[in-house]
């Protein structure tokens, strides 16, 4: 085969093989769910290898197609937290890899989006987007069928050790239902929904990361598309009620019309300012433990102010899993305060750039990523929501690069599916 029949086939091939991973990232929890449905016994094991072979077969990718200049920053932050887990293992005399993991997740999806062209993002998005509607109006209309093909309370019982909820004859998750009081949009179901991903919350940032997906790719996309994404953001939201999600969604129009105007840097300020106004609600707002608004910020403030030097240097990270609702304190205690300046300055400034879509997606991006830390330790880490996001910031900084270089070289990439 002559060279240039050679790549186009390589690239196809790669445009292939990363729509098909971002895939398996998102739905392999929902197949290994249904596969113990059916009777297949799935344990912990099972489901830690079944990432590791997602995550090494995409590195396998990126070592086939080799190597470029521009997979410095995703490379960079891999090397800082190997070399940052090593040190946290150490100072604790036992393995500590989470944040290792996850961000090899952001690392290794963030070079795939480099390496691929607008038809497989847009294949990649819509697939995805059309398998959870799917799940979701089965769910919505039959709750009972839902739990009966996934069976999600057993699935996370016996795979992640967390306990159905006594009550449940049904079989969800336990987390997904709903209790008085909670913060509700409208009250169409009596849980909140799940689809694709079996609990709640990685649901609502699916809605988020759809919600920056539209905001930066808006113009290229067909009536269609534009009908359908926001009408399944809409239902995920009426369903799921998420505050988070919901807030993400309600800024995305004004960030549309105002980040191409607003100084790339502006994204650094997020994180102090989230936090002011967190601690402006906790010392305002009458004090509370409850599951709402002002009880999360409280708890993230409280447990930042709480920290000491062993937390800071990352000498207690045993106890990170005791801060699953906080972020911030979660990502300290994990991997010291060192590794939380790094992941601020990477969130802040890898999704960034000059072109308006980049710019739009990196405002949308820093909200979604700054505002979920401050009521969630790993959801944003998560390769079935993070997967995605970061294959779209990559594809969105090889566009911009490519769109630099031109006309003086020819793109690096082929605009191949």
């Amino acid at each position: 085969m002559p060279a240039a029949g050679r790549n186009v086939a390589s690239t196809a091939t790669l445009a292939t093989g990363a729509l098909l991973l971002v895939l398996a990232g998102i739905a392999y929890n929902a197949l290994l769910a249904f596969l113990m449905a059916r009777g297949l016994p799935i344990t912990r094991t099972m489901v830690g290898f079944t990432e590791f072979f997602v995550l090494g077969a995409a590195a396998l990718t990126l070592l086939r197609s080799g190597f470029r200049q521009d997979d410095a920053p995703a490379l960079l932050l891999m090397a800082f937290f190997v070399l940052n887990a090593v040190a946290v293992s150490l100072i604790n005399g036992a393995a500590f890899l989470d944040m290792g993991r996850n961000a090899a997740v952001i690392g290794i999806f963030l070079m795939l989006g480099l390496r691929v062209g607008e038809q497989t993002l847009k294949r990649t998005f819509l697939v995805a987007a059309v398998a959870v509607a799917a799940v979701l109006l089965l769910e919505s209309v039959s709750v009972i069928s839902y739990a009966t093909v996934f069976e999600p309370g057993r699935y996370f019982e016996e795979t992640r050790g967390i306990s159905r909820f006594e009550l449940d004859e049904i079989g969800l998750f336990a987390n997904a239902l709903g209790f008085d009081n909670r913060f509700s949009i409208l009250n169409i179901v009596g849980h909140r929904t799940s689809s694709l991903f079996l609990e709640q919350v990685s649901l609502a940032n699916f809605a988020s990361v759809l919600t920056i997906y539209l905001v930066a790719m808006w113009k290229r996309l067909s009536v269609p598309v534009r009908i359908f994404l926001p009408l399944l953001i809409a239902g995920i939201l009426v369903t799921n009620n998420s505050r988070t999600a919901l807030a993400i969604a309600l800024a995305a129009p004004l960030v549309y019309l105002v980040a191409p105007k607003l100084p790339r840097l502006l994204t650094l300020g997020l994180v102090p300012l989230i936090l002011a106004i967190a601690l402006a609600v906790t010392l305002t707002a009458p004090p509370t433990t409850e599951d709402n608004l002002v009880g999360r910020l409280s708890l993230t403030i409280r447990t930042l102010q709480d920290l000491d030097i062993q937390a800071l240097v990352g000498a207690r990270a045993a106890e990170s899993i005791e801060f699953l609702d906080s972020g911030y304190t979660f990502v300290i205690y994990a991997s010291s305060i060192l590794g939380m300046i790094v992941l601020w300055l990477f969130f802040s400034l890898v999704p960034t750039g000059r072109g308006a879509a980049l710019q739009r997606a990196g405002m949308m991006t820093g909200l979604y990523l700054f505002l979920n830390l401050t009521v969630s330790g790993t959801s944003i880490f998560s390769i079935k929501t993070a997967a995605l996001l970061w294959f779209l910031i990559g594809f969105l900084r090889r566009e911009e690069e490519t769109v630099e270089q031109a006309p003086a070289a020819q793109p690096r990439f082929e605009r191949i599916g």
